[in-house]
This record gives C-alpha cells, structure tokens and sequence, in this order.
C-alpha cells in the first residue's frame, strides 16, 4: 500500500444496505430503532443507496453540535488563538511552535491539539480572509506552516496501536482541492484508532483507482471544501465504486463542505459525512463492526 502520502500541489455498489438500528455506538444513533430506512436512491450501477433516515438524522446533529463548539470560545481562548494565527503569519518567528508545544504538553494528544488550537486558528484565519483581514498569500503562509508545524508534532507522538490490517482505508482529496491540511489530521486520527491507511494526494487521481482496485478497503475518505467541485466528486465516486476490489465500499465526505452544504454531498452519491476526524473514525468503526457482524450471522445461518 501506499503509505501516508499527501502531495502539497493542487489538487458497482454491493446489494448490501444498512438497516437503522445499526449505528447504536455512536452518539445520536441511540435512537435508530424508531426510525425507518430512506426509500432507495439509485447510484450508476442501480444499487440501493444507504444513507437511512438516523444516519441523516446524526448528520445535522454532529452539523450543530461542531458549529456550537466552534462557537463557544472564551474571550481568553479567542485571544490565545488569535496570538498563534499572528504568530503563524509572522515567517520570521518561530513562538508559534512554542505555543503548539505547550498546547500538546497540556494534552498529550495531537488530536486535542487539533480541537483546542490548530481548528479555531484556521477558522479564525478563513475569517480574517472573508473580512479581507489578510490577503491569499498570508493565508497560504499560515495554513501550510499549520500543516507543518502538526506533520511534527503527529511524527514525535507515538502511536500506542499497532495497525490491524483487517480494517483498512484510503484518504484523498476531491479533483481539484488545494489544501490538506484536514486530510493530515484524518490521517492521523485513524491510524492512532489502529487503522491501516493509504493517503494520495492531490494530483494522484490515478493512484486512487489503482489502489482501490488492488486493495480491500473497507473505507474511502474524501475531503472536499469548496462547492463547484461537487459535479467531479459525483463522478469519482462512481468511478471508485466501479473498480473497487471490495464492491460494497462504503464513501465518507469530509471537509468543510460538509458543515457548508450536507445535502450537496450526500446528492454526490456519499453514504455518510463526517463533520471531523474523530466523527470520521466513529463512522468508520461502526461501519465495520456492523458489516462483521452481518457477515457473522449470515455464517451462522448457512
């Protein structure tokens, strides 16, 4: 497999089908059972789609659930946070590393580092942008020195997990994304979870189709942020579907387009969405605890 390769330049579904009641591990799916399956959406190969109403349904719960969070930042946080964007913008200093350095000694979890700073740093930078704060360029300074700066701190953490081959995924951008700094977080989620991972970059496209069709993923994460790119995601996906070696894949969007427009996603032919990397693994996981479950039974019944 190709491991952990994230390029820095631009960027027949299975008869299987999910029944409610079998997401019962993640928050908000508690109440799968008083909810029925959405009627079936076709794909190009005519196979039902799987998306049922609770998977919907903890979708725009996680959806508020993020955003409240993003929210709910003290005065003091939000004055922390704004020093290390300033200090990310600034090339000549190094204190920002400091700061992710105390942040990490405080948890001990590159993953809490993400939730705690390096998140609210980008929004508050996706801000500055918006407000014409800052121009592309300081933007792409501060969001490539966050990338670096959590590819460091990710490398000199140690994963406590050995990766259990059994469950495996592959993480790429959509055609045409420029940024992912989110995919390295996704990356590094499900490998300290015990994940194998595969993770192409923004100009392997082809890779992407070779690997799906040599290896037996049981997840392929796709993160896309920006709008106009939904027409090419709606194709790969088919594509992915077509020439994956496991023909009941199972395709989760994330990114900020996720947060921006779920429905648009889900209408590009994913079956769940993940509003950030630890939803990500939880679906993940849930997935393929279910799927074994299935096949135990289906065992068992022969």
């Amino acid at each position: 497999m190709v491991q952990g390769r994230i390029g820095t330049s631009r960027g027949s579904r299975g008869g299987k089908s999910f029944a409610p009641g079998q997401y019962g591990t993640i928050e908000g799916f508690d109440r799968a059972s008083s909810l029925s399956a959405v009627g079936d959406r076709t794909s190009a190969t005519a196979s039902p789609k799987r998306i049922p109403e609770v998977a919907e349904d903890w979708i725009m719960e996680s959806i508020e659930r993020k955003r409240s969070r993003l929210l709910l930042v003290s005065s003091l946080q939000r004055e922390r946070i704004e020093e290390f964007v300033e200090l990310l913008f600034d090339e000549e200093s190094d204190d920002c590393r400091d700061m992710l350095d105390d942040a990490l000694a405080d948890s001990g979890d590159p993953q809490k580092v993400v939730e705690v700073l390096l998140e609210p740093a980008a929004r508050i930078i996706g801000e500055k942008w918006c407000a014409d704060e800052c121009d592309l360029l300081k933007v792409t300074i501060a969001v490539s020195r966050m990338q670096r700066l959590f590819r460091h701190m990710a490398a000199e953490t140690p994963i406590g997990v050995l990766p259990d081959l059994s469950r495996c995924a592959l993480l790429t951008p959509a055609p045409g994304e420029q940024h992912t700094f989110g995919l390295s977080v996704v990356d590094d989620a499900f490998r300290r979870a015990g994940w194998e991972v595969d993770c192409c970059g923004c100009d392997e496209e082809m890779d992407v189709y070779r690997l799906v069709a040599n290896n037996h993923y049981q997840i392929i994460g796709i993160s896309v942020s920006v709008e106009r790119h939904l027409p090419d995601l709606a194709l790969l996906g088919r594509k992915l579907r077509s020439r994956s070696r496991n023909k009941s894949i199972v395709l989760i969007a994330g990114g900020s387009l996720v947060m921006e427009n779920p429905q648009g996603a889900i209408d590009a032919g994913f079956d769940l969405l993940a509003v950030d990397a630890v939803s990500a693994v939880a679906l993940a996981e849930t997935v393929v605890a279910s799927l074994a479950t299935d096949i135990e039974q289906s065992i068992a019944a022969e």
